[in-house]
């Protein structure tokens, strides 16, 4: 896959993310610590990473790379990888979505392509970025999990070639199987941080790690011993602005009372932009549209795995997953949660079939969104369960989770 760039000294990786979590602007991947690797951007990076062994003394991290523009950062650049060469003999591959994609000036510069954009903004603004078709004027090539999608263009209108990579580069990171028990009590070295949106705090989850074992799990899962009622995760990609899981969210809460839900959830938010107003402001809307109000905030829980090795913590939890058909990467979170041994369920926009592993349910009601974003005002025509869908949805997913097999996630591991 990388045959025409086998000549680099080195491999740059980098993705979106909050800055303060890293302690190098240039690092090995073999130390390479991560906010949440389950999905998105960073899920995709580590993946890749494991599924080329052979490159794994070459690869590094680096977490900024428009930072390395001039001389005197190249030169401490070649000092961090061990080269002595010319920079432009480099290569740097950008994970995460078209809209965060970045470059390293005088590099090589790829885009690792996990996006299926179908579901394009019905408008938006003159940003050269807004559409997500468009890269930056440096970027040389695209390599895509999917190359029957969208062609990306560079500035000017350009298409670029695209690469295809081999689907085992999905799971290629995953640990092996382990014997599963019942959740472990907290440590600070645990790699599962779960909180309530009540007690959800934005600084906590920017620096990381969230140490503390939420008393509200603790009640959730004691309640659920009683009652049955399954935890359910929720994929939400914050660095999509036409995501409608905050509406799903919000109608699910308004067909179960809390005292006796159909099930719990647990949102995983990926492609972290670094900005924890998006969280905040779900729960605010939450708070505001919901009957209760905050009287829900303790019932539903937001999840990140930084650990795989934590991974049988989360299966402890949860077998079964939502995930939103309008994002523009549900087939890779689809087949990733798969790989994981979680049984997704697609809440599908359009004519898609079902996931490995998975099972699709129509989204039968249209919702126009409108997001004010870095790149300008944009509205997303989106399809999302009615409450009629909503209703036997609930009642399918409860049913898939008694009977989702319970044993620990198997280790899968090729190249790309």
């Amino acid at each position: 896959m990388l045959r025409a760039w086998s000549d680099a000294p080195a491999f740059l990786l980098s993705c979106p993310g909050p800055l303060r979590r890293h302690h190098a602007a240039v690092q090995p991947i073999s130390q390479l610590s991560l906010p949440q690797c389950l999905l998105g951007g960073e899920a995709q990076l580590r993946a890749f990473a494991a599924s080329l062994p052979n490159l794994a003394p070459r690869l590094f991290f680096m977490p900024l790379p428009e930072l390395f523009s001039g001389p005197a950062s190249h030169a401490a650049l070649q000092v961090a990888v061990g080269d002595d060469h010319k920079v432009s003999r480099l290569v740097h591959l950008r994970f995460g979505g078209t809209r965060s994609a970045r470059i390293m000036k005088a590099a090589r510069n790829g885009l690792v392509l996990a996006e299926n954009h179908r579901c394009l903004p019905i408008t938006a603004s003159r940003h050269p970025f807004a559409s997500g078709l468009v890269l930056p004027a440096d970027m040389r090539r695209v390599f895509a999990y999917d190359v029957a999608v969208p062609r990306p263009t560079v500035i000017g209108g350009e298409a670029l070639s695209m690469t295809p990579i081999g689907a085992e580069a999905i799971a290629a990171d995953l640990p092996g199987p382990k014997p599963r028990g019942q959740l472990r009590e907290k440590t600070d070295r645990d790699g599962l941080e779960v909180v309530s949106l009540a007690e959800f705090r934005s600084n906590a989850w920017a620096a990381g790690p969230v140490r503390a074992r939420s008393p509200h799990l603790r009640a959730a899962l004691a309640a659920a011993a009683e009652d049955g009622a399954p935890f359910v995760l929720l994929p939400w990609n914050l660095d999509h602005p036409g995501s409608t899981v905050p509406a799903l969210i919000e109608r699910t809460l308004r067909l179960q009372a809390l005292a006796a839900p159909a099930l719990r959830l647990i949102v995983l938010p990926f492609n972290y932009p670094g900005q924890t107003g998006l969280i905040r402001r779900m729960i605010r809307q939450l708070r505001g549209k919901t009957e209760e109000g905050a009287e829900a905030l303790p019932h539903v829980f937001v999840g990140r795995l930084t650990d795989l090795q934590s991974l049988p913590d989360l299966l402890a939890l949860s077998r079964v997953a939502w995930v939103d058909g309008n994002d523009p990467e549900f087939d890779w979170t689809s087949r990733r949660l798969a790989a994981c041994g979680i049984a997704p369920v697609l809440l599908a926009a359009g004519d898609t079939p079902a996931p490995p592993g998975g099972m699709t349910v129509e989204s039968d009601e249209e919702m126009t969104l409108e997001a004010e974003t870095a790149f300008g005002l944009l509205h997303f025509r989106t399809q999302i369960p009615s409450l009629r869908a909503l209703r036997k949805l609930l009642a399918m997913t409860r049913g898939l989770a008694d009977q989702t097999p319970r044993k620990p996630a198997g280790r899968r591991r090729g190249r790309a």
